[in-house]
């Protein structure tokens, strides 16, 4: 009786460790399933929106008007987001894909920085010309590459959880045509001479190295990013809101936030993994009609930024326009001192007063109270060093970078000349040139 009792309990004991086993392998390969489909979308989706970002880019060469030319390139730096977003959902965390990643934030940021400072310009100068046609002819290139491992993959169907292994296995040369391919484009890139964007672009360029150790707050969970950008859109739920962690190329560890919104385009975030901040957000929409003057749309800048925990002493230093937006760039003060490295950029739609766009990379990464070395200059001393062709018209203090990138404390003067105005930027401590720019 005993040695029966004892059978049927190892019969049963096996048959609930077999169907233990059977469920536990089950749930495994429906992961498994559920990893690859979410790999497979993000590669056709990327392979699909390099297609329309170099056809953007191509369309961008061929447009002479302001009207058409500013949302065209507004459009090329939604895809640039998009793809960045896209290459971050791949399994490339064990392969060197930033010179990529860097070139895709390049068209990005020129789309962008193109496309608001018109300056008054119909067309394309010849530099932004030459600089455009080159990066449409290297995305080109690069999408070309693409479009071969993504034909690759449909005709040999080709998994995306094999090209992981392969790169987990670092100690012998591995075989997989989607890590080749991907390789392949890396060393294009990196091949590539080094574009020059002019000085406001490689001044930016060379801000963006990020230094994570200036993030201050707990690491987010993509739960929490998704949250985040609920409340910068003002909703209560984070439905049809989609938060995904940005791969190894990112400058930066980050999550893209997309929201899906009825009717319009979708909003697209990318905030920083610690501390949850938003350090871009797209909120793109045509604007048919102005209602509201410069003066009401700044206001509701401001409102949104301190909204949102970023300082009270915020001031406005330069408002443009196009089709029916208005771009504000935005400095917090310390003592009544502009603050120019923590600099904000917002978009504000001039028909209902709702933000489009908000740039604050540079507040996230910089903003700290500062120590401040006093002007070993007076404000006329310091005017010695401005052209006298340049009539003055205000004066302020102002924390302004230097070509060695470095903080100085300078007199910022604005003045016209030839009906243009200009800021100068004089060192407060020897009187040095700190750097020129020419207002819209």
């Amino acid at each position: 009786m005993f040695s029966r009792l004892t059978s049927l309990v190892l019969v049963v004991a096996l048959v609930v460790a077999g169907f233990w086993g059977y469920r536990e392998h089950k749930e495994k390969q429906a992961m498994l399933i559920k990893a690859e489909n979410q790999y497979q979308r993000a590669f056709h989706d990327l392979s699909d929106r390099m297609n329309l970002l170099q056809d953007q880019l191509g369309k961008s060469l061929a447009i002479n008007t302001k009207k058409q030319l500013s949302p065209s390139l507004t459009e090329a730096w939604r895809l640039a987001a998009e793809a960045r977003s896209d290459v971050g959902q791949l399994p490339l965390s064990l392969m060197p894909f930033n010179n990529t990643m860097e070139f895709i934030n390049d068209v990005g940021n020129f789309s962008y920085r193109t496309a608001v400072d018109r300056d008054g310009k119909e067309g394309l100068t010849d530099q932004e010309f030459k600089t455009l046609n080159e990066l449409y002819k290297r995305s080109k290139k690069l999408e070309n590459q693409l479009a071969e491992v993504q034909s690759n993959v449909l005709r040999n169907n080709l998994r995306w959880m094999d090209a992981e292994l392969a790169l987990t296995q670092t100690e012998k040369k591995t075989d997989n045509q989607i890590v080749d391919g991907f390789r392949a484009m890396e060393k294009t890139v990196k091949n590539n001479t080094p574009l020059n964007f002019g000085p406001t672009l490689m001044g930016m360029k060379s801000r963006n190295k990020f230094d994570v150790k200036n993030l201050t707050g707990q690491n987010v969970t993509e739960a929490q990013a998704a949250q985040t950008a609920a409340q910068w859109l003002g909703r209560s739920s984070t439905e049809g809101i989609v938060a995904q962690r940005n791969g190894k190329g990112a400058p930066f560890p980050s999550y893209t936030v997309t929201a899906q919104q009825q009717g319009r385009r979708e909003a697209i975030f990318t905030i920083s993994v610690q501390g949850g901040k938003v350090t871009n957000m797209l909120n793109d929409r045509t604007v048919t009609e102005e209602k509201l003057d410069l003066a009401q749309a700044s206001q509701k800048a401001l409102t949104y930024l301190k909204k949102f925990g970023m300082g009270d002493d915020l001031e406005v230093v330069n408002i443009e326009t196009h089709n029916s937006i208005g771009v504000y760039d935005i400095v917090p003060r310390q003592n009544g001192i502009r603050l120019y490295p923590d600099k904000i950029t917002v978009q504000v739609a001039l028909d209902n007063g709702e933000i489009l766009g908000v740039n604050s990379r540079e507040y996230v990464f910089n903003h700290r109270p500062r120590t401040m070395a006093k002007p070993k200059l007076t404000e006329a001393q310091a005017r010695t060093y401005v052209s006298p062709r340049l009539k003055l018209q205000e004066t302020h203090l102002a924390v302004a970078h230097n070509v060695q990138n470095e903080e100085v404390i300078t007199y910022e003067f604005v003045g016209t000349m030839d009906r243009d105005t200009y800021k100068v930027y004089i060192s407060a401590l020897n009187g040095d040139e700190v750097g020129v720019e020419k207002l819209n």
